[in-house]
């Protein structure tokens, strides 16, 4: 079988378009350090430092493994990189002068240490501004290439939903079920982790909660938690026991060759609570008006505050995206090689929406003492509107115990 790779047109058209942002700001060239972003301007992940000058050829240095960056990438050339205090040469000879004013490097993500021996020891003499922003909205916008991928993502996400009804039952241990599920999502061709741009924000799988204790609230910006089972990773599935009448809430996050698609889907274990049932139908309905109102244009934020006033009024507005402290400023988030991308589905914000940015819209209900309900979609932003990249059905799926 040949090996993976993205399309050298693919990384030709991501870096032009940066380099275009980069003379727009004034920015005489860009070192990417970070793993996602390297991954996406070259098709791969090395330690390695890309230089992307404002105009020219950009020039790829790699410490290890040149030769796995020379398979996995298109772009050329790859420069063996034998330390770091290399950078600077490397530079000047990439932008064709040693006039170099502005340089920008991922401040948002890079180590404060990495940075002070850039701006203290490298480029003592130039400017270091941040292109963390920059390099975020070029990767907003997804390509029909990049689209076909989060596709895919989807179908390993069905493929998770399809594996439930199997697999889940009464006297069931939520991390079995959640081990059973990871297995599926392994064998349907997910790469088994997701990347995350924020500070402190992990995720590895989802979270697979039931009953009660689906309501636990976590560290992380989440409406859900959970317990987990260590005070080491405070999040996700833990080890009660499933019984009759538990609303099991089933949230996955899955890679496909490192584009991601987030999913909740509801399984009733017996009856459930009907204030679990009526959570359920809201956040269905929630969506249906997304689907049919949000277009190009409109700010993320105004699709935020109509979605607020839709679930506010019903008497479980209270539970709405968490409850009391643990309640959340979102209803949706960028979605794409990282978990949290623009645009955010977000109070306040003003990013209008355009053709091509996906992203996750989750409408729950956390209601303590009772338990979690609420379906998520990975969304496509159309000319037309929304298009859902998630085919698993959206019922309600009641399983006998």
């Amino acid at each position: 079988m040949p090996m993976f790779q993205v399309p050298l047109y693919e990384i030709n058209n991501r870096l032009a378009r940066f380099q275009a942002m980069l003379a727009q700001k004034d920015i005489d060239a860009a070192i990417i350090r970070q793993n996602t972003d390297l991954y996406y301007f070259t098709g791969t992940v090395q330690d390695a430092h890309l230089i992307v000058p404002a105009a020219g050829a950009p020039c790829f240095l790699v410490r290890r493994d040149v030769a796995r960056a020379e398979q996995q990438s298109g772009l050329r050339p790859v420069v063996a990189l034998k330390s770091v205090r290399e950078v600077p040469a490397k530079l000047f000879e990439c932008c064709g002068t040693e006039s170099v004013a502005r340089i920008g490097l991922e401040l948002d993500v890079l180590p404060a240490g990495t940075f002070f021996f850039y701006d203290r020891k490298l480029f003592e003499k130039q400017q270091i501004v941040d292109i963390g922003t920059l390099v975020r909205q070029v990767r907003m916008i997804k390509s029909q290439w990049e689209i076909e991928m989060m596709r895919r993502a989807g179908g390993i996400s069905q493929a998770v939903t399809k594996a439930v009804p199997g697999i889940l039952r009464q006297g069931m241990r939520e991390t079995d079920l959640c081990i059973e599920l990871e297995h599926a999502a392994r064998r349907a061709g997910h790469l088994g982790f997701a990347r995350v741009r924020a500070f402190n924000m992990e995720i590895f799988f989802g979270h697979v909660l039931s009953g009660a204790e689906a309501a636990v609230s976590a560290y992380c910006d989440s409406p859900t938690g959970g317990p987990g089972v260590s005070p080491a990773f405070g999040q996700g599935a833990g080890d009660r026991i499933m019984q009759e009448g538990d609303l099991v809430s089933v949230d996955t996050m899955v890679n496909h060759h490192g584009y991601l698609n987030d999913q909740t889907r509801n399984f009733g274990l017996g009856s459930v609570d009907d204030r679990l049932k009526e959570a359920y139908r809201l956040s269905c309905r929630l969506h249906q008006w997304a689907r049919e109102n949000v277009r190009p244009g409109m700010p993320a934020g105004g699709v935020y505050d109509s979605l607020m006033s839709l679930a506010a009024p019903s008497p479980l507005g209270a539970y709405f995206m968490g409850c009391g402290d643990a309640k959340v400023s979102f209803i949706g988030h960028g979605l794409g090689l990282e978990v949290d991308e623009f645009p955010f589905i977000a109070k306040g914000q003003q990013m209008p929406l355009a053709a091509g940015m996906t992203f996750a819209l989750e409408p729950k209900w956390v209601m303590p003492g009772i338990g979690v309900a609420g379906i998520e979609n990975t969304y496509l932003v159309t000319d037309h509107g929304l298009e859902s990249l998630n085919s698993a059905a959206e019922d309600l799926l009641m399983l006998p115990c």
